[in-house]
């Protein structure tokens, strides 16, 4: 199939938040995110298009990739090497890159996936390598909802695409939502509500949540907002045995969603 100079264009516009917001797509770059992708799409829904180089097809893995594409009636373009740097984010690419529309949930949606659920929720996180981090971290230890509050980077940003797409799959993630109206509800409905700070907090070690509970991560800078911080039952934070003065958000991720995983297993484990 032939892949016209306009829709080329119209193509590497995805590559601004502007055009990706306006028409629901975003682009992915190389063959482990695409796979990805392909292998959570069951209902083959997600990608619209695939454009890829002759030398990519070579390959034998490659080429079965392209006909599965086609099976599934997506839209499959072979171009010339300099027409894939036009949509490369990276200096070294992999010849092969997919037009995928966008996709999320509504937090009602979320919220029943699975019981009794572990949910993160992020203000104002802003570095996209911080929220791919955050994503994958998530994805390994079994969150079952992600929450992006507003003023958190997008979530369809290349760089946090490129780091954490593969993850972005298993993960029900509702974005843009009012953390401060948000997090009342979900008390409501019997979550503990636990926001992360480096100084002031109880140890986690000390306070380690039950589930269901809402653990929120806080602007790499600035913290938890004053508007969040009415919100939340209990401040958590990771004891200190060195001199550095922070963490990185998603390394306190980790850790904090580490030791409430812990928990929960040896608690169940006990009785």
């Amino acid at each position: 199939m032939s892949l016209s100079r306009e829709r080329l264009k119209a193509y590497a516009k995805l590559k601004q938040k502007k055009y990706r917001f306006l028409h629901k797509q975003f682009l992915v770059e190389g063959l482990h995110g695409i796979r990805d992708i392909v292998r959570a799409d069951e209902d083959g829904k997600l990608i619209d298009a695939v454009i890829h180089t002759a030398d990519f097809a070579k390959e034998e893995m490659n080429e079965k990739l392209i006909i599965t594409l086609r099976h599934r009636g997506v839209k499959v373009y072979e171009v010339p090497k300099t027409d894939i740097e036009r949509l490369s984010e990276t200096v070294t690419n992999q010849e092969i890159v997919a037009v995928v529309h966008q996709w999320g949930f509504k937090l009602d949606t979320a919220l029943h996936q699975m019981t009794p659920q572990l949910i993160v929720a992020l203000d104002t996180v802003r570095e996209p390598g911080n929220l791919g981090a955050i994503i994958r971290t998530c994805d390994w230890f079994g969150v079952n909802t992600l929450l992006l509050g507003k003023g958190t980077v997008e979530i369809w940003n290349p760089k946090v695409i490129r780091s954490a797409v593969g993850s972005m799959v298993h993960i029900p993630f509702v974005e843009d939502v009012d953390l401060p109206s948000t997090l009342p509800l979900l008390r409501s409905k019997g979550y503990f509500i636990g926001g992360t700070s480096v100084h002031g907090g109880v140890s986690i070690h000390d306070a380690v949540p039950e589930l269901p509970a809402v653990i929120v991560f806080g602007n790499e800078s600035d913290g938890i907002s004053h508007e969040v911080l009415n919100t939340i039952d209990e401040l958590l934070t990771i004891p200190k045995f060195g001199r550095a003065e922070s963490l990185n958000v998603g390394v306190s991720a980790g850790v904090i969603l580490s030791a409430i995983r812990l928990y929960a297993s040896n608690d169940t484990e006990g009785k």
